[in-house]
């Protein structure tokens, strides 16, 4: 036969601790209920109506004692159920005559103590149920059950108010009302609770902790340790989740540079290959799911997807047309010094790539290189200086030469061009038809660009004597992870021009190697906006 039992407690507590356990070293507190616990309480209340009525002898109290140890017994625990924080109060220890001290002339009363208070927290209104399932159940001992039941006011400590009453059987066949078991080992996860043994009396019930039967041990005589597994707490309702902002399509991305120390023009395409870099990550991880965004277990598909930020195919080839993002850096034209990253690129940028530049730019970049130590053993470190980026509103207006409404004549270099060939021989004399002028006039060819008139500059962006190239300067380029290996040097000369066109030109204009990465930038002379 089946009993199932409904237990809640209004005050959304239940405060017990384990049998003859301390409650300072209590880990675990008494949840779910021990069988222990509610067969004494139910014996508790069977003399309360003894007392009302005298129609209860031991002969129904041992038939309901029976009928209980020999069940099965099981819970199903309200969902949200949780340990609460420790009360401390002070409880009643000892009566004695108080104050202590011979002299003083005192009284007897109740010495008091501070005391651990654990308690369960549920809900209010979800109820505890017990299924107990066992042969002897009979009328007898189902009527003493339903009396008692009906006259436990607390359970526990005196804290716990409760309420508890037996489901009728045809109400109570609900599988899903067993989500807490138990066995005799126990696990990392499961719980001690106390159960009856089979073969429990009346008396070894009604024993307390005081008597010497019990004093010194930690199991009553009559009872079993068991281990009850509790359901694993259900997730939280989770926050509606707010639908992203629609972005619209936009063509520059800028964000403001904040440092210590400002970067330099060696920091420029270094800075650009690792917001690059960890945008696509990005991408990959958020908009593709690969994990930790890694390019070498991402598929074709997904590394197609990226092609437009990464510049590379799915065979890892580059994009021909320069279709792909550049980033870079914007100089102050006053200071020199950077005051913006920027990522700009022919065809709009869609909202996935959007957010995957956004969270590049939300974790701080390290300013210095990577370095090693001498025998290439030790871990590499970076400079701690950082760079912080923060997004800009698109009420900022652009620089000039990056908005597409504005078309200028004239242009000149914010940071050096590079030639993308090998500009000079090993006596260092430019090579006949691969001089840094004629690659430039090569590269605005291949644009069709028409131009009037290039000025070479020196550092200063100031005409060099008699157009003279001068020997440029020396700034850090861009290599690829097949080149990291390659013994030569990542400096490469630079030269600046300054390049007059036969009609406005629309911008950015980027050239000559490494110019996704923020190297051969022109900007637009200030006078020369049409």
């Amino acid at each position: 036969m089946k009993i199932v039992l409904s237990q809640i407690f209004p005050l959304g507590r239940f405060h017990a601790t384990p049998w003859k356990v301390f409650p300072y070293d209590d880990p675990h507190g008494e949840w779910p209920p021990s069988p222990w616990r509610l067969l004494r309480a139910i014996l508790a209340r069977s003399y309360q109506l003894e007392r009302e009525s005298g129609a209860v002898n031991d002969t129904a109290r041992e038939s309901l004692v029976r009928a209980f140890a020999q069940s099965e017994i099981h819970w199903h625990l309200p969902d949200f159920t949780w340990r609460g924080p420790g009360l401390r109060q002070y409880q009643p220890a000892e009566f004695k005559k108080m104050p202590a001290a011979a002299k003083e002339p005192g009284m007897f009363t109740y010495n008091t103590t501070k005391v651990q208070d654990n308690f369960w927290l549920t809900a209010e209104d979800k109820p505890l149920y017990w299924t107990l399932t066992g042969e002897h159940w009979n009328e007898t001992a189902i009527s003493l059950l339903d009396a008692c039941l009906a006259r436990m006011t607390y359970f526990g400590r005196a804290e716990s108010i409760t309420t508890i009453w037996r489901i009728p059987e045809a109400e109570a066949s609900l599988p899903e009302r067993l989500n807490c078991t138990v066995s005799a080992t126990s696990t990392s996860d499961s719980v001690p609770v106390l159960y009856p043994r089979p073969d429990v009396t009346l008396e070894q019930l009604q024993l307390t902790t005081d008597d010497k039967a019990v004093r010194n041990s930690t199991v009553p005589p009559g009872a079993i340790w068991k281990f009850a597994l509790r359901p694993p707490r259900p997730a939280a309702r989770p926050q509606p989740r707010r639908s992203s902002p629609q972005l619209p399509p936009v063509k520059v991305l800028q964000f403001a540079l904040g440092s210590r120390i400002a970067p330099t023009l060696d920091h420029v395409a270094l800075i650009a290959n690792w917001f690059r870099g960890r945008a696509v990550k990005f991408f990959l991880e958020d908009e593709c799911g690969v994990e930790k965004g890694n390019w070498q277990k991402a598929n074709a598909s997904q590394k197609e997807a990226v092609a437009l930020l990464s510049g590379k195919s799915a065979n890892q080839e580059k994009l021909n047309g320069h279709k792909h993002a550049r980033f870079g850096l914007y100089l102050d034209p006053e200071t020199g010094k950077p005051t913006r990253l920027l990522a700009w690129r022919s065809v709009p940028f869609t909202p996935a790539e959007q957010r995957a530049i956004g969270r590049a730019a939300f974790h701080p970049f390290s300013l210095g290189f990577r370095e090693r130590s001498p025998n290439r053993r030790g871990a590499s470190q970076r400079d701690p200086w950082k760079i912080h980026c923060v997004p800009l509103d698109s009420v900022v207006p652009l620089p000039p030469g990056f908005d597409s409404s504005q078309a200028f004549l004239e242009w000149e270099s914010m940071t050096p061009f590079v030639p993308a060939r090998h500009a000079f021989d090993r006596r260092g004399k430019p090579k006949p038809g691969e001089d840094p002028l004629t690659q430039l006039h090569k590269e605005l060819e291949r644009l069709s660009l028409n131009t009037v008139e290039v000025v070479c500059l020196n550092r200063n962006n100031q005409p060099t004597p008699n157009n003279e190239l001068g020997n440029g300067e020396w700034v850090k380029t861009h290599r690829t992870k097949r080149q990291s290996g390659d013994p030569s040097n990542t400096s490469k000369r630079g030269f600046r021009f300054r390049i007059i066109f036969s009609e406005p030109v629309f911008g950015p204009i980027a050239l000559g190697h490494s110019s996704h990465y923020g190297l051969g930038l022109f900007v637009p002379v200030d006078d020369a906006q049409l």
